[in-house]
């Protein structure tokens, strides 16, 4: 999964919600490779106040419950997204203490 923390092609380009910030005062919502560690990062630096996640929800149905305790997420099969049936929709298990 892409995480804002990666080194790639966009190293040295401020994040999105780092340029919005001085522009807009009110709560600002942002979304898109986060992982717990990185959003409790931006969300820590004041310049983003909530982060949504979407598609790690469907992989990750306990999603609160691993950021909360650092477990990784699992990762998510887009191509199964919304496909009708409950491959890759409904049958992602929850994470379980081994």
């Amino acid at each position: 999964m892409w995480s804002v923390n990666s080194t790639s092609w966009h190293e040295n380009v401020p994040k999105a919600y780092e340029l919005f910030r001085p522009l807009w005062k009110g709560v600002l919502v942002t979304a898109g490779g986060f992982d717990g560690a990185s959003a409790e990062e931006a969300v820590a630096s004041g310049n983003v106040d909530v982060i949504a996640f979407g598609r790690p929800f469907i992989a990750n149905p306990d999603l609160p419950e691993r950021i909360r305790l650092k477990i990784p997420f699992t990762p998510y099969n887009r191509a199964t997204f919304y496909g009708g049936e409950e491959k890759g929709y409904t049958d992602y298990p929850i994470h379980t203490v081994a």
